[in-house]
């Protein structure tokens, strides 16, 4: 019998009812309708009592059995029976003290009962029958262990003084078919029914044959028999002095010795490896015959990591780097597989502490098993054993401690485990899966591919049985870690001291020949991180990897490399403006925006006209209206393709005025929606997604995520929290949920020591001028300033319109004019807005003046008046000017002031800067 089917007979029993006999018990039926008292009477009586039922006493008030001796021994004996049938050793136990003086009791020593370590009852034997031996069965309470919290007695005499006390049910046999029960806690007596005896051939039968299922259940756990630690360098070297001393055959070990060596790049057949000591000597596992995939269980200190490490170094020393594999995953930290990084055969160690390499590894798991699937079909081989693969494939196994933790993390990769598990046979991929509790955490899908069960100490029944089918793992011992039971579906659960591992042992294996790999390192199942930096050379790279794969090239503005960890590859990122639409690029400070706008205008140079707008005030509005205008106007079509590249737009919109910044906006949301249709595409970078400029990102079809200072600012903007690295590099970001890495700029050759750094010359912006002809109408905030810097500058009058008032006022005009008839300068007076609002007949007729002094003299007219705003607000513009027209925005400290020319337009303009010595209060 299998070892599950052994053990299911004891799973659902959990009583110590036994039956005595067959005899008469109420039935519990009662009859009604009668008219009369007496009335079926005869048939009422009947009704009322059930004859040869079942007569169940319940053995925990204590029995005694009175009568002949082999007629009290035969009942005892069926009752015995009884209970062991009923109860399994891990809850029953019986001492084997005093059995063997007794022909009538000697059987019970086969029993699996005897020795056992009970967690429920004791059962207690007492005969005092003349004639008989001294009482037979005594049973103290197991050693080692706390007391037994049920008693069961089981006393046997001829006479009813000689039963000893605790005896509730006493039972008289006075016959082969007739006993009687004397005395009962829940019965009436006396009751006369007809016992059920058992003789002792019957006995010696059910006792071999129960001990055999306990055995194939694995209950049978004598502690004692197996020691407490075994090291695994002693248990191989002691197995390979065996097997050299049982090898006669020399030619066949030379033969095999080669086969061995040229089968090291090919995988193996089984993965058979010692793994500790059972009570028959070593005990071997086969993860690929017994498997193909494991789980393993067991509490807190019950040795869980050092028995999967044991069972790596195990494997590691049986086969090489060429034929398996280790993936080690331990959301404990790391600390316990460590140390297994040395091997040559591990591939890679994951852990908790770096949640984002964690999920990105763990992703590509998909991607190995669809590589593998691949190299098999090219192939044309069943699996990786085949010898028609070109290119070998080692057997990989994937470690995982604390598996309910891992999921715990990342839910979604159940299912990619369930998938791992149904293919992973004739792919090579065979899973340890180790948690403390199994039960609820690996789900049937997954566990029924999971044919190799081992379970150390678990807490409680249903623990063990979940694993390996039995209740043996529960009473294993808490002092004694690394013993485990090891059930598989074709041989009944075997008890094993797992071997320990040393930091020593590891390095001994991982120095050993064997270990050595003969074509380089193992191939990794996924690929390492994107760089910090990414070249133009990465991307051609990329492009000759997807072209030898048959893949597209791809299309587009090349911006940096995508990472697909799901596919094992990377993938040049591009952005196609007439397929990706406008983008949105949100991050935080130096977080790369700059160098992509910079990589942008760079790459689509000779293929359409690319504008990049910094982060100014100034230059950003003129592109918007300049651009907008176009658009609006028709003069902007698809037919010549545009891309604006706007820089840090939020932070330039937090420096305009709030007038600016909602028209601003509005050309800014109008470009976005009406450009795409007049060619013009729109990249806007910003360093967060804020209230500042709504509807930004709905208007975007792409976003491209740079790194940004928190993850309430990654989901702010769009992201997702498992997206989010908090220690991304320069150009390091999230596009289209795949991690990507922007190309990074050029760098300058470096400079030789010693030599100096020659200074690079700064291209000067285009300064606007105050026009030069016609009189300027200056209105300052800071008249006197104003006018004493343009004296200084332009070496010509200014007349400050503070303090003139009546006839002054209204012959400036024609004073200003007559002082210096010759003078080849215009006209410029200086007031501040408060000054001018009191002189506005004056302002009226100073803008529309035509001078007849000069006419007549023969000089040249100069035409009406320019109106200056010097530092002045925009309420002051309007409120002088009488236009509702924004003027364009002015950038602080350039000395930049607003000019309202004749004809209506308003532009920028800066004050001369006088000479340093002609205005000592500059």
């Amino acid at each position: 019998m299998l070892g599950r089917a052994a053990a299911a007979r004891w799973r659902q029993t959990d009583a110590t009812l036994v039956a005595l006999g067959t005899g008469p018990v109420a039935s519990g039926i009662r009859l009604g309708g009668a008219s009369a008292t007496n009335e079926h009477r005869e048939l009422s009586e009947w009704a009322a009592t059930v004859t040869g039922a079942p007569i169940v006493v319940d053995l925990t008030h204590g029995l005694g059995i009175v009568g002949p001796p082999p007629l009290a021994t035969a009942l005892a004996r069926a009752v015995f029976v009884q209970l062991c049938f009923a109860l399994p050793p891990t809850d029953l136990g019986v001492s084997p003290d005093g059995l063997t003086g007794s022909t009538n009791w000697n059987w019970v020593a086969q029993l699996p009962h005897v020795a056992s370590t009970p967690s429920r009852y004791t059962l207690v034997l007492r005969a005092a029958a003349a004639g008989m031996s001294k009482p037979v069965v005594s049973t103290p309470e197991p050693r080692g262990v706390e007391p037994a919290r049920g008693r069961l007695l089981l006393a046997v005499a001829t006479r009813l003084e000689d039963l000893p006390p605790g005896c509730g049910t006493v039972v008289r046999v006075g016959g082969p078919a007739r006993a009687q029960i004397i005395r009962s806690p829940n019965r009436a007596p006396p009751l006369d029914f007809c016992p059920e005896l058992l003789a002792r051939a019957e006995a010696v039968t059910f006792a071999v044959t129960i001990a055999g299922q306990a055995r194939a259940a694995g209950l049978l756990t004598a502690a004692g028999q197996l020691p407490d630690t075994v090291p695994i360098l002693e248990l191989l070297e002691q197995v390979e002095q065996v097997e050299q001393v049982e090898q006669v055959d020399k030619a066949a070990a030379i033969d095999g010795a080669i086969d061995r060596a040229i089968d090291r790049d090919t995988a193996p057949p089984s993965l058979d490896c010692l793994i500790g000591v059972g009570r028959d000597g070593p005990v071997r596992i086969d993860l690929v015959q017994s498997g193909p995939h494991a789980v393993v269980g067991g509490t807190t200190g019950s040795g869980k990591s050092e028995l999967l490490t044991t069972w790596v170094v195990a494997l590691a020393a049986t086969y090489s780097p060429g034929q398996v594999n280790f993936l080690l995953i331990d959301f404990k930290g790391g600390a316990a597989f460590q140390p297994l990084g040395r091997l040559p055969h591990c591939v890679g160690l994951i852990t908790d502490l770096d949640s984002n390499t964690a999920a990105r590894a763990l992703a590509s798991l998909g991607a190995e098993l669809r590589y593998r699937e691949r190299m098999l079909s090219e192939a044309g081989a069943r699996d990786v054993t085949d010898v028609r693969l070109e290119h070998p494939l080692p057997r990989l196994v994937i470690v995982v401690d604390e598996f309910a933790t891992m999921l715990g993390v990342f839910p979604e990769l159940h299912a990619l485990f369930v998938d791992i598990a149904a293919r992973g046979r004739s792919l090579g991929v065979h899973l340890i899966l180790c948690t403390q509790r199994p039960a609820g955490v690996v789900r049937d899908a997954l566990l029924a591919n999971c044919s190799l069960r081992l379970s150390l100490r678990v807490n409680n029944r249903a623990d063990s049985q979940a694993v390996i089918g039995t209740d043996a793992a529960a009473a294993l011992a808490p002092n004694q870690p690394g013993r485990c039971m090891i059930a598989t579906e074709s041989s009944a659960p075997v008890l094993c001291q797992v071997a320990t591992t040393g930091d020593l042992d590891i390095a001994s294996i991982a120095a050993a020949p064997l270990s050595m790999p003969r074509t380089g390192a193992p191939r990794r199942p996924w690929l390492d991180a994107l760089p910090p930096r990414v070249t133009d050379a990465d991307l051609h790279v990329a492009d000759l990897q997807a072209a030898a794969a048959g893949e597209a090239v791809t299309t587009g503005y090349r911006l940096g490399l995508l990472d697909e960890p799901n596919r094992q590859r990377y993938r040049v990122c591009a952005y196609s403006p007439s397929h990706d639409g406008n983008l949105l690029v949100v991050g935080g400070a130096g977080s790369g925006k700059s160098t992509l706008l910079r990589t942008l205008s760079r790459v689509v140079e000779h293929r359409t006209e690319a504008q990049l707008v910094t982060a100014d005030i100034e230059s950003a509005w003129d592109a918007l209206a300049q651009i907008s205008a176009q658009v609006e106007t028709g003069q902007q079509t698809w037919e010549s393709p545009r891309l604006m590249l706007f820089d840090d737009f939020d932070s330039v919109c937090a420096r305009w005025q709030p007038d600016h910044r909602l028209a601003a906006v509005d050309l800014l949301t109008g470009l976005l929606r009406d450009g795409p249709a007049a060619g013009v595409h729109v990249v806007v970078a910003v360093q967060r997604q804020t209230s500042m400029v709504p509807g930004l990102a709905a208007l975007c079809q792409s976003t491209l995520l740079l790194k940004l200072p928190s993850v309430q600012d990654h989901l702010a903007a769009g992201g997702q929290s498992a997206s989010y690295h908090a220690s991304l590099p320069p150009g390091g970001g999230v596009w289209r949920s795949l991690r990507v890495q922007l190309v990074a700029p050029v760098l300058a050759p470096p400079v030789p020591p010693g030599a100096s750094i020659p200074a690079l010359p700064i291209p000067a912006l285009p300064i606007p001028a105050l026009p030069t002809h016609g009189p300027l109408l200056i209105v300052s905030t800071s008249p006197v300033g104003t006018a004493t810097r343009l004296r200084g500058a332009l070496g010509v009058p200014v007349i400050e319109l503070a303090g003139t008032s009546g006839p002054a006022a209204s012959a400036l005009l024609v004073s200003g004019e007559e002082s210096q008839p010759d003078a080849p300068g215009q006209l410029i007076v200086v007031g501040d807005p408060e000054a001018w609002q009191a002189h506005w007949t004056l302002l009226a007729r100073l803008r529309g003046f035509i001078s007849s002094g000069q006419a007549a003299s023969g000089q040249t007219a100069s035409g009406p008046a320019s109106l200056v705003f010097d530092r002045c607000s925009l309420s002051d513009f309007r409120l002088l000017s009488h236009r509702r027209e924004l003027p364009p925005p002015l950038a602080p400290g350039r000395g930049r002031v607003w000019v309202l020319h004749p004809d209506g337009a308003v532009t920028r303009a800066t004050l001369p800067e006088p000479d340093c010595g002609d205005s000592p209060d500059r």
